[in-house]
């Protein structure tokens, strides 16, 4: 090694350390503002009222993402980027169209209680309509995804493995099934549900669904 190389060794650390904590940082804002997007609308939510959730300068706010606007597209952008790879990794599971068509609505599920801003954007969005280039995004991407889960049922149902129905309609029908049993989580009420109750009320409605829809065997 050169004194040349040896002299750039304590540069090329301080910069990577400096590129760790700008990321660590980054990531604090991003995870404070993902759980105040659960908890109110966008519009509601202040650059201070991250900072103060994440422990951070509100100075650093505008360092990482020049305005609010921004930080909540970063935010969305997150998000859906969970959402997609979730989802999609569901459809392309090699496995039976039951299975595929059971694991979509498990992956839908852990995706609303994981992350519960999404159900906070789609509840927000569709009671008001969406005002944002961001909020028309988290709608078309849903609608994509929506469309792609009503084709695992219709794949389901072309193979035999369920009774025939229309896709479209069970698939609208238990998009608001999830979102509406997950909405309990978010309320702050009586009628509040733990997200962990929610797995469970889902999954039991689930398994009783799936023996409804489940075609009986030829030889029963």
């Amino acid at each position: 090694m050169t004194d040349a190389e040896k002299s750039a060794l304590p540069a090329t650390d301080a910069a990577a350390r400096g590129s760790r904590r700008r990321e660590r940082t980054r990531a604090l804002l991003l995870d404070a503002a993902e759980l105040l997007m659960s908890q109110r609308p966008p519009e509601e939510i202040r650059i201070e009222d991250v900072a103060a959730e994440a422990a951070i300068s509100p100075a650093s706010v505008y360092v990482h993402f020049g305005t609010k606007d921004g930080l909540l597209a970063a935010v969305t952008e997150r998000v859906l980027a969970v959402a997609t790879e979730a989802l999609r990794s569901a459809y392309a599971a090699e496995a039976s169209p039951l299975e595929r068509f059971a694991g979509v609505g498990s992956a839908y599920l852990r995706l609303l209680v994981d992350h519960p801003a999404v159900l906070r954007y789609l509840t927000v969005t569709g009671e008001r309509g969406p005002r944002t280039p961001d909020e028309e995004e988290v709608v078309a991407r849903f609608s994509q995804l929506r469309r792609e889960f009503e084709q695992s049922i219709r794949d389901a149902v072309d193979a035999g493995a369920i009774r025939p129905v229309d896709p479209e309609l069970m698939s609208y029908f238990l998009f608001g099934a999830w979102n509406g049993v997950a909405a309990l989580a978010l309320r702050r009420d009586a009628l509040q549900v733990s997200p962990e109750r929610v797995e469970l009320a889902v999954i039991e409605a689930g398994l009783m669904l799936l023996d409804g829809l489940i075609r009986e065997s030829p030889s029963a």
